[in-house]
């Protein structure tokens, strides 16, 4: 069924909750899983409008409004064929970019999506992997620290600080020790005295247990079921200081743990920009972990929250969008830009 909006909204309310409102053509289609897909064809400046209010925040200042949105737009046009085999372009969750149509539509940031009609952001005149996170805790991520595949040299690590806060080629996170040092500094970053740029989260035996054991169910692991967790071991460490393999030592033997799945397999990690500090009883025995870390997410690209203060000091979009993707090229959208190639 195809539905298609003139000069009126469509209202959606989904399963008794909020309503959205959604401009285009809305089509409802069978889905893999027994169900139905609600799509929304719209173009990219009004999948904008609901998506830029909602990753970016309402609050924030123009630059980095400005900044968001061309990212998304980035982002947008570089995954239109990630769910080419469910029959539509884009999801509308954190998955891919949040997107709520018009509901909570903003009039400073529609302007904002008007003043950079058609900017995207490339590499080689091809658009970029336009990640991005809520929070980097003070050092962006590479690519290559969470996910496997060929390195994006403009997505490399970067101290996220307008000022010289940390030289890594001279002190490489990759070190326990030097990493330590860095997670203890907490002022004259962007994200200073955001609530996750630094963090403690603690654990014990038992709950890491229960935790990696839904994720080993989850994931039909030939480790699962497992009924204890004895000992946590980081391996090893990226220049970033993102933790690329831990060790879980279990009843049915060592679970090894990498990049992006420690956050998926372990509950209290909010990034994998972590160390582990024992927990102990009156006995002094080891009974569980702290996990010491900073950031949100996957910390690779730019961080939103640290955009707010790169804008709030007088960084324009451009400035924000070079140094949280060094060596790329802002520019209008054009018919020899490539969106993808094949070979990734």
């Amino acid at each position: 069924m195809t539905l298609r909006s003139g000069q009126n909204l469509f209202e959606v309310q989904e399963n008794g909750g909020a309503k959205s409102r959604f401009a285009g053509r809305l089509r409802v289609q069978p889905n893999a899983y027994g169900t139905y897909t609600l799509v929304n064809d719209v173009n990219i400046e009004t999948y904008l409008r609901g998506v830029v209010p909602h990753e970016i925040g309402t609050n924030a200042p123009n630059n980095a409004v400005e900044a968001q949105t061309i990212i998304a737009r980035t982002y947008a046009l570089r995954n239109l064929r990630r769910f080419k085999a469910d029959d539509y372009e884009l999801c509308a969750t954190v998955h891919c970019q949040v997107y709520k149509g018009l509901q909570g539509t903003n009039s400073r940031i529609d302007q904002a999506i008007a003043r950079t009609k058609g900017l995207v952001l490339t590499y080689n005149n091809e658009l970029v992997d336009a990640l991005y996170s809520s929070t980097t805790g003070g050092v962006t991520a590479s690519f290559s620290d969470v996910w496997n595949g060929e390195e994006r040299p403009y997505l490399q690590a970067v101290i996220d600080s307008p000022n010289q806060m940390w030289d890594l080629g001279a002190s490489s996170l990759a070190d326990e020790q030097e990493f330590r040092k860095f997670i203890a500094l907490k002022d004259g970053f962007n994200e200073t005295g955001r609530e996750v740029f630094r963090w403690e989260r603690s654990a014990t035996f038992a709950e890491l247990a229960t935790t990696l054991q839904k994720y080993l169910e989850k994931t039909q692991s030939p480790m699962a079921g497992i009924k204890t967790v004895q000992k946590l071991e980081i391996v090893r460490r990226s220049p970033s200081g993102r933790v690329l393999e831990l060790d879980v030592t279990t009843d049915k033997g060592i679970v090894k743990l990498l990049k992006n799945e420690i956050r998926s397999a372990l509950g209290p990690p909010r990034s994998t920009l972590f160390y582990l500090q024992p927990t102990k009883n009156d006995q002094q025995q080891i009974t569980g972990y702290t996990f010491v870390g900073g950031g949100f997410g996957h910390g690779v690209g730019m961080s939103q929250f640290g955009s707010y203060n790169l804008a709030n000091i007088g960084w324009s979009a451009a400035k924000i969008l070079d140094f949280y993707y060094p060596g790329t090229t802002l520019q209008p959208l054009n018919e020899s830009i490539v969106f993808w190639r094949e070979s990734r």
